[in-house]
């Protein structure tokens, strides 16, 4: 078989393993953009699904650590000072929604995750410090690849159904952007990988999708809850 490089029909199918995996055909983000939800379940999912929020850059920083000296290594670590340097962290954003959701900022941060929101808390701390980099790069685009259109869609539902402020959604609002961004550094640095070892394309599309899979996991996890409660 010849090994299929960072091509149109390389990124078709891993954009189509990623689909697999749509985030916003969840039944939970259904239930958010259609205005089902309460403050209760949201509150419980801000601070639920916080661990994998003010974890993201320590995966990135295990990430960086590993890495060779060159633009690789650098561009990781922009990521890096985006999430945790430059205007407020990205994590006190997220508590701002917990909190504009009826939560407490220590009850988040000091709550255990629920378990598939550890699990995939885990599955990315171990990629990070294990796999090979073609790995790590198509994993961190199956997650960032999405955040911009789910940001956008959960703005829109938190405001109109859930009447959030700026400051209550400011998380969703950055997300909306930032991540093009992010999402477009890493579609680039997997392209020069793939093109310096073709044969890592196969890896890439398994890496992107049991990521992207874990990412739906950890939701099944926010509805099991919400489910039991109602």
């Amino acid at each position: 078989m010849v090994p299929v490089v960072a091509t149109p029909a390389f990124w078709s199918e891993l954009e189509a393993r990623i689909a697999r995996f749509d985030l916003l055909k969840h039944p939970f983000y259904e239930a958010w953009s259609c205005g089902q939800l309460t403050h209760d379940d949201l509150r419980e999912y801000a601070e639920s699904y916080y661990p994998h929020v003010a974890a993201f850059p320590t995966y990135l920083s295990a990430f960086h650590s590993r890495l060779d000296d060159g633009e690789l290594r650098r561009s990781v670590l922009r990521n890096l000072a985006e999430e945790e340097i430059q205007g407020r962290t990205h994590s006190e954003l997220w508590l701002d929604f917990a909190e504009g959701m009826g939560g407490v900022r220590d009850r988040a941060q000091q709550r255990a995750a629920v378990p598939e929101v550890a699990e995939l808390v885990q599955s990315f701390r171990n990629l990070a410090a294990t796999a090979n980099v073609v790995e790590c790069l198509a994993a961190f685009f199956a997650y960032e690849s999405q955040v911009p259109r789910i940001a956008e869609t959960k703005w829109n539902g938190l405001e109109q159904h859930y009447g959030a402020d700026a400051k209550t959604g400011a998380y969703f609002r950055l997300h909306r952007t930032a991540d093009v961004k992010h999402a477009g550094v890493w579609r680039e640095l997997l392209s020069a990988e793939l093109e310096r070892n073709p044969d890592a394309a196969e890896a890439a599309l398994i890496s992107a999708e049991r990521a992207a899979a874990a990412l739906w996991h950890a939701l099944d996890g926010i509805e099991r809850e919400r489910r039991s409660r109602n």
